[in-house]
């Protein structure tokens, strides 16, 4: 095992920083929604020969979507299906959220995605990359965006590995905007 060094604080602070300006540049939650099935009875996915699939159908996954202000009870999603490499890195892909009805409120068009399974130890998630979101929640299509699914309930089944999961996602602001919060913060840590 390597020991840290002298410099181990200073580098904590540079990676808190990071962190700091990273969480300031998310502004604003297009949706999200609690883990349906938190007893894993239901899986929202399912790991098999290296190929990931997802979605729900059945009822109390309510999708909130804090940028309009509502909440749509019994939402449903389908995901397209990703190969998932060695590495944890996906093709391309989409996901769908409908109304109970059946209706589209929201599509994510991504171009890759890094899934990560520790295999028990720790959380496992699907973090995107170059998301656009579009569909009747916005009015214009909005990208360079950021979602994720936070699995749980790990089981292991005759089929492959399968998850229920919570999702969040959220809209960064331009990149002018994020600069100015970004140095807004470098301002004020060399105050202190």
């Amino acid at each position: 095992m390597r020991a840290f060094s002298t410099n181990t604080p200073k580098l904590a602070g540079l990676v808190a920083s990071m962190f700091v300006i990273a969480a300031c540049a998310s502004a604003d939650t297009i949706a999200t929604f609690a883990d349906p099935a938190p007893s894993g009875d239901t899986p929202l996915f399912l790991l098999s020969d290296d190929t990931l699939n997802g979605g729900w159908a059945g009822t109390g996954l309510d999708l909130l979507t804090p940028i309009t202000a509502d909440v749509y009870p019994n939402a449903t999603f389908t995901m397209s299906e990703l190969t998932v490499d060695g590495t944890g890195l996906t093709n391309a892909g989409n996901i769908e959220f409908h109304d109970a009805g059946g209706a589209l409120i929201l599509r994510i068009d991504f171009d890759s995605a890094h899934f990560w399974d520790p295999f028990g130890f720790g959380a496992s998630d699907l973090v995107t990359e170059n998301v656009m979101f579009s569909g009747p929640l916005v009015t214009t299509p909005l990208v360079d965006e950021a979602f994720a699914f936070s699995f749980a309930n790990r089981t292991v089944t005759p089929e492959g590995v399968t998850w229920t999961a919570a999702f969040t996602s959220s809209a960064i602001p331009e990149p002018s905007t994020a600069v100015l919060l970004g140095v807004g913060l470098v301002i004020l840590l060399r105050r202190r």
